[in-house]
């Protein structure tokens, strides 16, 4: 059963119908914005072939079809996250090829939204304290968990920014986003995101700013303008970090600093930097904006879950005072 949901590369190879649903499926997600989306459009389109068989057609694009392939996905134990994605994809294969738009109506199961996966001020701390800093590639690790945690980049959003893409802003820069981070300098990021081209900037703070300055310091020679390079050993040129990449150093040095194993990924380091925004009393309008979430609902996931904790401290504060005042004295 897994092997039949894993991408089948060579069904590309066979197709000749220039009309034939897997060829118009490689030109829908060639034309996606993001290299990380086209990546998993181009997955989900290969696994879905392999689902419909290597003759398909857009007329086998059918909410039948679509609904089978979900259910498949389902038995097969993929999560609702990981199903609700497949699904959002073929909606948009299905508008690309004209199919039947009712498979809209084709859905997964509820993705729970529970309390973000965040680090604490002090986990947070004491992975910043992993990465070598006398080490080249301990200022290039450095910057990226900065970038990652306290300027709440995705991980495709670091692996695409350019070195040109950190500068000062005198007069220029939304003094509300400064005051949203403390310690924030007169530097920003524009951060490239989304399908559409969409930007937005973020400030850096003191620590950030100082992390990336002594990576660039040390940043070696490259064809690339990627801010965070790949260091290969002699006779092999500098890349630009893939998101694989990033995710594996982020693991490595949230098992060095004893993060427990769910909060060892780079998207907790996103949490993290939305959360301590709430804690600081960001309103939902700026961390929406520093965070480029496309959902005003996803940013409302922070405020609440701090509204609870102010609330649950509140009240055993409370608590702690009745007792106080009902504890017997000694006359």
């Amino acid at each position: 059963m897994a092997q039949e949901l894993q991408p089948a590369a060579a069904i590309v190879g066979e197709i000749v119908d220039p009309g034939a649903l897997a060829t118009l499926a490689a030109e829908a997600s060639a034309r996606q914005r993001s290299p990380e989306t086209r990546r998993t459009y181009a997955a989900v389109y290969r696994s879905f072939g392999v689902f419909l068989g290597p003759n398909a057609t857009p007329a086998d694009l059918t909410p039948a079809a679509v609904r089978g392939y979900r259910d498949r996905l389902e038995r097969a134990g993929r999560s609702p996250a990981t199903v609700a994605k497949h699904l959002s994809a073929l909606r948009g294969l299905a508008e690309a090829v004209g199919a039947d738009q009712a498979m809209r109506t084709v859905r997964s199961a509820r993705v729970a939204r529970g309390e973000p996966q965040a680090l604490s001020h002090e986990e947070f701390a004491r992975l910043l304290r992993m990465p070598d800093r006398r080490t080249r590639q301990g200022k290039r690790d450095l910057a990226l968990l900065h970038l990652l945690g306290s300027a709440g980049l995705r991980r495709a959003e670091a692996a695409n920014l350019l070195v040109a893409h950190v500068d000062e802003r005198h007069r220029t820069g939304n003094i509300r986003l400064r005051q949203a981070i403390a310690r924030s300098t007169s530097w920003w990021i524009t951060v490239h995101y989304g399908k559409r081209g969409r930007t937005r900037a973020v400030p850096l703070d003191e620590d950030t700013l100082a992390a990336i300055t002594a990576w660039v310091k040390t940043r070696p020679a490259a064809a690339t303008e990627h801010l965070l390079l790949s260091l290969p050993h002699t006779g092999r040129s500098p890349r630009a970090l893939a998101t694989r990449d990033i995710a594996r150093i982020v693991a490595r040095y949230a098992e060095t600093a004893g993060l427990p194993e769910d909060r060892r990924t780079p998207h907790v380091l996103r949490h993290t930097f939305c959360t301590h925004l709430a804690d600081t009393g960001a309103d939902v309008g700026t961390i929406r904006e520093l965070a480029g979430h496309a959902d005003i609902r996803t940013t409302t996931i922070y405020t609440a879950v701090n509204d609870a904790r102010l609330e649950s401290a509140i009240a055993e504060r409370t608590r702690e005072r009745q007792s106080v005042r009902r504890a017997p004295t000694n006359d």
